[in-house]
């Protein structure tokens, strides 16, 4: 009888440095939120050398917290991770496509460090490969894919958008802030199990501990908001490309501004609820939330 469990994982460790990562002898705290990562991380784990603190193990179906990886709903997971004394602690979503790390100090951190470890990892060691992304990613994906004489290609919001990107520039690896990666040697959608593979190879191989990887990486602070839909977006567009007329505009998925100092915005209805979403992104939260303010006004 076939055990799907056990070969996706033996298919993740055949492509990753199992050895780096066996020699730093990591502790990990998992939450697995009793769902699907309850029938993979016992035996990944056990592969990789890690010893395991599991957390919310038990594949009943029961979330134990609101399933949305996000760091609202992730205090209480911080708060074990930092009793359980560990180098690193990830979360997955119940259904193991997304997946948001913690630091050993219980902070968790933004989703947007999942993607931007995984591609750091991976064009660091294929330099000049292209990268594939969604309209509302990170800059930090942008920088790093700078740093290794890589390009940085947007797509629409949509991960079945970002694998088409991928395949039409036959990029590498990519994915979509959200807290996923996809990287079609493994896997051609978001896997939360390739992508905290991704991270510990990363750590491993560079002999960091979390902290001092996530300073090697830019920095940027991400802001979202939504709100019902109300009105119409074209005249919404138009407002702000007038106020913010010194960006570079791109309107392929609703609006997304880019402004000189590399701080954005990026406002387009929402693919799957009757709302409109804004993101924003800035290099220090004070002028995030100065973009947020200034265009919420304009367009209000």
């Amino acid at each position: 009888m076939p055990n799907f469990p056990k070969e996706h994982a033996d298919h993740i460790l055949a492509y990753i440095n199992v050895e780096a990562i066996r020699a730093r002898k990591f502790k990990v705290a998992v939450d697995m939120i009793n769902a699907s990562a309850c029938v993979v991380d016992p035996y990944l784990f056990e592969q990789l050398g890690v010893e395991l603190v599991p957390i919310n193990n038990i594949p009943n179906g029961k979330f134990a917290h609101k399933p949305e990886p996000t760091v609202e709903n992730l205090v209480g997971t911080g708060l074990i991770v930092k009793e359980s004394a560990v180098d690193i602690g990830f979360v997955h979503d119940p259904d193991a496509d997304r997946m948001v790390i913690i630091n050993n100090e219980g902070t968790v951190l933004s989703e947007d460090y999942t993607l931007a470890f995984g591609v750091e990892n991976i064009l660091s060691k294929n330099p000049g490969r292209n990268v594939v992304i969604n309209m509302s990613t990170s800059q930090m994906i942008d920088d790093i894919a700078e740093r290794h004489g890589s390009k940085c290609i947007r797509t629409k919001v949509g991960e079945s958008n970002v694998m088409g990107g991928m395949l039409e520039y036959d990029a590498i690896v990519g994915g979509e802030g959200t807290s996923g990666v996809i990287f079609p040697t493994l896997n051609n959608c978001r896997d939360s199990f390739v992508s905290l593979s991704l991270a510990l190879e990363l750590l491993a191989e560079r002999n960091q501990t979390i902290n001092e990887c996530v300073s090697s990486l830019p920095k940027y602070f991400m802001k979202r908001d939504k709100w019902p839909v109300g009105g119409e977006l074209s005249g919404m567009y138009s407002k702000l490309k007038e106020h913010f007329k010194d960006g570079v505009m791109n309107e392929l998925d609703g609006l997304r501004i880019v402004l000189p100092d590399k701080s954005w915005i990026h406002l387009r209805p929402s693919n799957t609820e009757p709302i409109i979403r804004l993101f924003g992104e800035a290099k220090t939260q004070e002028r995030v939330e100065e973009l947020f303010a200034e265009a919420q006004k304009v367009i209000s």
